[in-house]
């Protein structure tokens, strides 16, 4: 799965033409110019159209929502704000909250419970007058025909009430004032479940035209009724001496729910309700005042200042879309502006970086990240929140990507974009060139990943700083800035975050190799380098002279002198497969070649600089490495085996068949690579390794490369040459220098 991944990473990398870059001798053409163009403008275009900033057809002078007004805002015009969709919503819902559920009462019913222990009472009077049968059938029969017409009394009641000495009448008026006062007051329903639950705590109990208003915690159902009539009752027993359950049983058969909800009532009432909101939430005529000098913009202020934007924009819709699309086409032209600023400097001082347009894409993409990333905070909507914008993300990458000098250009151009992004919010544009500014310098050198906390701290004091020393002119409260500074912290935090895990993307895709890649190569337990180690253990204490010598020539001319090492390191890899052909590592007096034709041999030797090409690429090397392959040969002749054919007889003409198949060095990196190379190889041929030989043999070999026109594509000039050679030699004198002879112990002497 692995393996799939780096082959399609390659495929992307050779699609975006990223390897021909820095390989090929670079000619204008009309193409690569159409490109660039269309690249920045399609990239202003893309930000001015899609970057939602503040509002295009408000003044420019327009406080924003926390800000305090240096004057007042008039209103130019009648501006009608209306209220929004969630507000409308937020009033419904009050509306309906606030009207209580409409509960009918059935007097009928009500009088229907005393109608019926009216006869109750007097079918047991009536039956109480008549006198007994001499046996138990008479009883019964009386029972059976009161519970015939009151179904609902239990038995054991009716015949305790037709036995009782007690007078039923005075059951019936006990009863009927405890109906009157305690349960039929409001009345009865048959399951309060049915009441629809609401925050409003009142019930509106409606009675013909007549309408009172009761808690909710009063409305009795059958069961609560039945525990009311128990309680009552037992009350009176405490004081009359009452038979509690038998007044209890009568009592509860009859009473009977009065009360249900009319639905149909309630939701005419509450859209009748309803109908009566206004859409309109304010109304503001021409001269009125919007927001006053130094007031600071709330959501009030904020909406009415959106309302005039609206209008403003309908208003120039009404007059044609020429009118309309101008402070887009502004915006537009402004970014075009900055960008065009970005691209002057590349092309007259970093024209490396202007010839390659993966490089020129991957920059554009870094401002698109970051605005991405300022608009996401901006949508969550906190106060104050413009402190939580990640602003350190670009600088940061930008720096690490290309150089210090590159990415406090960016940070001055991504403070031109967010000035005019966000309506000239001089705020902005201040803290992102100061935070900017503090990042890219903290950036210059970034040689491990732990880098990244210093550049966090850093950042973070700069947020501190900043923050404090603004709010305190604009006179923000304490606590208000006690919250500010935590958003700028949290901001450093997550812009170091987001960078860690972003820029290994954009080395990998780009072939931009940064110094953090470069150490991480630099490891010698690299499995490239393990392997070169084991198996071509001459071809590796080689490879490891030739950097130390590169990077001591490149910090003498001012290249990179960690890419010229690491380069050096990888060089001849290619040699891991076939090491026995190759001087360094024959341990014989025999050479392998001796048995093989020249033509053959130098086919042999050529072949290490496509293989070592291969096996970088199976490893993921980055293209910055694998050039050194390539080029540390150039397209040099392999001399003796060229030779050793003439001898053989082989026509001169042939030359370019014992040439190295090149491209020549096209870095200043890669040449000191070539001359290193070729450099360190002779110098070990030395007898007597003394300073001026060595000094001899780096001049004549640095003379046969430039005069041999291998040099001729790289830029190294002449005073560089002159540099180089004096840190050679004082490299490889310091290597060869002579030792003191100790004396030898003498025979037969302990």
């Amino acid at each position: 799965m692995y393996s799939l991944l780096l082959k399609l990473k390659r495929s992307i990398k050779r699609l975006l033409k990223v390897q021909s870059d820095t390989r090929v001798k670079y000619v204008p053409s009309a193409r690569s110019r159409t490109i660039k163009i269309l690249l920045l403008v399609a990239t202003s275009i893309l930000i001015g159209l899609a970057y939602p900033g503040e509002d295009l057809f408000n003044p420019l002078d327009m406080p924003h929502r926390g800000d305090i007004s240096a004057a007042d805002v008039l209103a130019p015009f009648q501006i009608v704000v209306y209220k929004s969709q969630r507000e409308l919503d937020e009033e419904h819902e009050m509306v309906k909250n606030s009207i209580p559920y409409v509960i009918n009462k059935d007097t009928a019913t009500s009088q229907n419970v005393y109608t019926s222990l009216n006869v109750f009472v007097n079918l047991i009077d009536s039956l109480r007058v008549v006198p007994i049968g001499p046996g138990p059938e008479a009883q019964a029969d009386r029972d059976e025909a009161v519970a015939a017409r009151f179904p609902f009394i239990s038995q054991t009641a009716i015949t305790k009430a037709l036995s009782s000495p007690e007078s039923i009448e005075l059951l019936r008026l006990r009863l009927e004032r405890i109906y009157a006062e305690e349960i039929y007051n409001i009345g009865v329903m048959q399951d309060l479940n049915a009441l629809p639950v609401s925050r409003q705590v009142t019930v509106t109990v409606r009675q013909g035209e007549r309408e009172s208003v009761y808690p909710r915690d009063r409305l009795l159902d059958l069961a609560l009724a039945n525990g009311r009539l128990l309680t009552a009752l037992n009350r009176l027993g405490a004081t009359d001496s009452i038979d509690v359950e038998f007044y209890y049983l009568i009592g509860r058969g009859f009473l009977q729910p009065n009360l249900w909800v009319d639905m149909a009532e309630y939701n005419r009432r509450v859209n009748e309700s309803m109908a009566q909101i206004s859409p309109v939430k304010e109304t503001l005529n021409t001269g009125d005042i919007i927001v006053r000098a130094g007031m600071r913009v709330g959501d009030r202020q904020e909406a009415v200042l959106n309302e005039l934007a609206r209008i403003r924009h309908s208003k120039a819709l009404s007059e044609g879309w020429p009118v309309a699309l101008w402070p887009v086409i502004a915006r537009i032209l402004l970014v075009l502006a900055a960008f065009g600023i970005q691209y002057l400097f590349l092309f007259y001082f970093r024209p490396d970086t202007f010839r390659s347009n993966p490089r020129l894409l991957a920059l554009f993409l870094v401002f698109v990240l970051q605005l991405l990333l300022v608009y996401i905070v901006k949508r969550l909507g906190i106060e104050h929140g413009a402190y939580l914008y990640p602003i350190a993300v670009l600088p940061i990458m930008v720096t690490v990507l290309y150089d210090a000098e590159i990415g406090m250009l960016s940070t001055i151009i991504l403070a031109l974009l967010l000035g005019v992004l966000h309506r000239f919010d001089f705020t902005l544009s201040l803290m992102t060139i100061v935070i900017g500014t503090v990042a890219c310098f903290t950036s210059r050198e970034v040689r491990k990943r732990s880098h990244f906390y210093r550049i966090m701290f850093s950042v973070m004091l700069a947020y501190v700083a900043l923050i404090y020393v603004v709010e305190t002119l604009k006179l923000s409260p304490r606590h208000e800035l006690a919250v500010q500074i935590g958003f700028g912290a949290a901001a450093a935090f997550f812009s170091s975050i987001l960078t860690i895990g972003i820029l290994p993307v954009f080395e990998s895709m780009f072939g931009i190799t940064t110094d953090i890649t470069l150490l991480e190569l630099s490891d010698l337990n690299h499995p490239l380098l393990k392997r070169l180690a084991l198996e071509a253990p001459g071809t590796y204490h080689h490879s490891i002279s030739v950097g130390n010598l590169s990077e001591a020539a490149a910090k003498a001319i001012g290249a990179n002198a960690l890419l010229a090492r690491v380069g050096c390191y990888y060089h001849d890899i290619g040699k891991i497969e076939i090491p026995e052909y190759f001087v360094e590592n024959q341990l014989s007096v025999k050479s392998r070649h001796e048995a093989l034709s020249p033509s053959m041999s130098s086919l042999i030797l050529s072949a290490h600089v496509k293989r070592g090409r291969l096996l970088g690429e199976e490893a993921d090397i980055p293209d910055d490495v694998l050039n050194f392959i390539e080029e540390h040969h150039g397209t040099m002749v392999m001399t003796y085996f060229y030779n050793k054919a003439l001898e053989q007889g082989t026509d001169p003409a042939s030359m370019d068949k014992f040439r190295y198949p090149g491209p020549r060095p096209q870095t200043r990196e890669t040449g000191i690579a070539m001359l290193a190379d070729a450099v360190e190889a002779a110098s070990r041929t030395l007898d007597d390794p003394k300073p001026a030989r060595i000094q001899s043999l780096i001049q004549r070999i640095i003379n046969d490369r430039f005069q041999s026109g291998e040099l001729d594509e790289c830029p190294l000039t002449l005073r560089d040459l002159a540099r180089i050679r004096e840190a050679f030699a004082q490299m490889l004198i310091g290597a060869f220098h002579q030792r003191v002879a100790y004396p030898q112990k003498e025979k037969g002497r302990v």
